[in-house]
């Protein structure tokens, strides 16, 4: 048996079935989600979980890259700031560049999920303004309404499109 120097055993106990679940919840390995655990214990920029399906399936090719002593610094610093390995990291971002799709962190994704939460909160207000000025008596504007209308698509439009980035992200960084 070869001993692995950056390998940690530990007994979860009676916690052993929640973090499980917890990391099936978020479609990421155990191993992951304690990297990121320590990552943020250390101060780093650690990421919740990520989401859907691997991006690419089918037989992997292997190739080699020749990295300057900066560009693997750099490599590794990004990498294991968010609790990956230096090879997941740049196939993560080689898929992103392949999609042309902005490259979010998770820390980044995060904030969009919380702003799409206030936006939708706001469109569900416009919505029941909108229903509260057709009750009122005397009857509203018109004009006023078409805009309530307007502003609810325009902002359920929006909702759905950064839920499809954000989709398409947490893809991008699952493991495949």
């Amino acid at each position: 048996m070869t001993i692995r120097p950056n390998r940690i055993n530990i007994d979860l106990g009676a916690y052993k079935q929640r973090w499980l679940d917890y990391c099936a919840a978020h479609q990421i390995t155990p191993s992951a989600a304690f990297r990121q655990v320590v990552a943020k214990l250390m101060e780093e920029s650690a990421p919740l979980g990520t989401g859907a399906a691997p991006a690419t399936a089918g037989t992997k090719v292997r190739r080699e890259i020749g990295l300057s002593a900066e560009e693997a610094d750099f490599v590794r610093a990004r990498a294991h700031s968010i609790g990956m390995s230096e090879q997941r990291w740049i196939i993560s971002l080689l898929r992103g560049a392949m999609r042309g799709e902005p490259q979010l962190s998770m820390a980044e994704m995060a904030q969009l999920g919380k702003s799409n939460l206030a936006l939708l909160t706001i469109a569900r207000h416009l919505q029941l303004i909108g229903r509260a000025l057709q009750a009122s008596q005397p009857p509203p504007d018109p004009a006023l309404h078409n805009v309530l209308e307007t502003l609810h698509g325009q902002l359920t439009r929006h909702i759905d499109s950064v839920a499809q980035l954000l989709t398409s992200n947490a893809a991008r960084w699952s493991r495949s």
